[in-house]
């Protein structure tokens, strides 16, 4: 019989390298909004959404959501609407950072300075 040499073999098929994208959960993107307007002190909407990635309609959704629930609290700057997180706001991240942490959740940077 003849053997075939290691340069004769058949390639193995070469698999494709995706970046795979995780869905981001509604608490995921809480916390990320949370730590977005944290970061910024006073936040108004739009800024929120575009550190996030977010549409503003969704972002929106989700800031009311936080307002409802006391974790984000509304005020009026010189007739702009800005938000800041509440110490219920500040008790939902710690929890969220220690439960990332033990099941081994990266906790992704926040986009700033767009």
């Amino acid at each position: 019989m003849h053997e075939m040499s290691d340069d004769a073999k058949p390639a193995a098929p070469k698999k494709r390298k995706r970046k795979e994208l995780q869905k981001r959960t509604r608490y995921d993107i809480y916390a990320e909004l949370l730590r977005v307007i944290y970061i910024w002190g006073y936040c108004p909407l739009t800024r929120a959404a575009r550190s996030t990635n977010m549409p503003v309609d969704r972002a929106k959704e989700s800031i009311t959501e936080l307002v409802e629930r006391g974790l984000l609290e509304e005020e009026d700057d010189d007739g702009m609407r800005v938000y800041k997180v509440s110490v219920r706001g500040h008790q939902y991240l710690e929890l969220y950072k220690r439960m990332a942490t033990l099941v081994g959740i990266p906790i992704p940077e926040p986009i700033i300075g767009m």
